[in-house]
């Protein structure tokens, strides 16, 4: 087949097709780093990613200062909380703003609430109990699940 002869040969097709095939060929025979996983190794990373969620999202305890409010309370240790994992390296700071919001239990006793800290424009959830007796709160870090469709609860000592 003789492309050169001004006749029309398919040239452009049979040029597009080769093009097509070798993109093909170098996409399937190229690396980029990455192995592919064995479904046995994915579950595998799956349980370890929901191990470490689940350890993240332990419920954490801590005294109330003599005059400060609930929320204030709240406010305070999650930042403190986010503050120290920027400090390790585990998140990318600074913290822009802390805000805690009722949420769910309203009782007088026993408030719960819904907290959002921002660092580097990334939002942090945190819920929290607060056992005003007690001078006491309970909260937790809420993390995004390492697969969308699997979500790993919160400790319920965390949710009033």
């Amino acid at each position: 087949m003789d492309c050169r002869c001004g006749r029309r040969c398919g040239c452009a097709g049979v040029a597009a097709a080769l093009l097509l095939a070798l993109v093909l060929f170098v996409e399937h025979h190229s690396s980029d780093g990455l192995a592919p996983e064995s479904p046995a190794a994915e579950v595998e990373a799956n349980r370890e990613a929901e191990i470490i969620v689940s350890q993240d999202q332990a419920p954490h305890i801590a005294r109330i200062r003599q005059g400060a409010t609930p929320v204030a309370a709240l406010e305070h240790v999650v930042r403190a909380d986010l503050t120290a994992e920027i400090d390790r390296g585990e998140v990318d700071g600074p913290i822009q703003r802390t805000r805690c919001t009722p949420n769910g239990s309203r009782t007088a006793r026993r408030p719960a609430f819904s907290c959002t800290v921002m660092a580097n424009d990334v939002n942090y959830q945190f819920l929290g109990v607060v056992d005003v007796r007690a001078r006491r709160l309970t909260y937790c870090k809420r993390d995004a699940p390492p697969v969308p469709s699997q979500n790993i609860p919160v400790s319920r000592r965390c949710l009033g």
